[in-house]
């Protein structure tokens, strides 16, 4: 059985889930953890990172909402069943050390990549959160809404 890496985020309006990390993040922490470095996962913890809030389509042809969490830990296992199921982090993230030192606009410009506007948008007000602890309720509504409207389209895949 392969090893894979599963990081448990908190978003910014409190919900929490397990993600894969991404396919591009995982041959580093790999090669971290398998030199022995007993802090192998200790650039991921605390980081920023991106993450689909919804579930993908099969075809793609609607983006989930990405947001940005915080990754409260991030652990070594093997995968099976359970960890298939997990939906997997997108390759951006900030470490601790670095968004912390910044300021919004340069870690948000970092992290919305080529996201769609309304995903780029819930990323700055996540970063403003978590930087500043200011909370932005239009912008999480929205992105509410739109994971409803990923779910029922996922629904209807079915």
């Amino acid at each position: 059985m392969a090893t894979v890496f599963v990081a448990h985020v908190k978003l910014s309006w409190g919900q929490e889930a397990d993600y894969l990390i991404a396919n591009d993040v995982e041959p580093g922490l790999a090669s971290r953890r398998d030199r022995g470095d007993n802090d192998w996962n200790a650039v991921m913890l605390n980081a920023l990172i991106n993450v689909p809030v919804a579930p993908y389509l099969k075809d793609n042809r609607v983006t989930p909402p990405i947001a940005t969490g915080l990754v409260t830990s991030l652990t070594a296992v093997e995968a099976g069943p359970a960890t298939a199921k997990l939906l997997r982090t997108r390759s951006q993230f900030i470490m601790a050390e670095m968004w912390q030192k910044q300021d919004v606009s340069v870690d948000a410009t970092f992290l919305h990549h080529d996201h769609p506007q309304l995903s780029q948008s819930q990323i700055r007000a996540d970063v403003d959160y978590w930087l500043n602890h200011r909370r932005h309720p239009l912008i999480t509504l929205i992105t509410k809404w739109r994971i409803r409207l990923q779910l029922a389209r996922v629904k209807k895949e079915k």
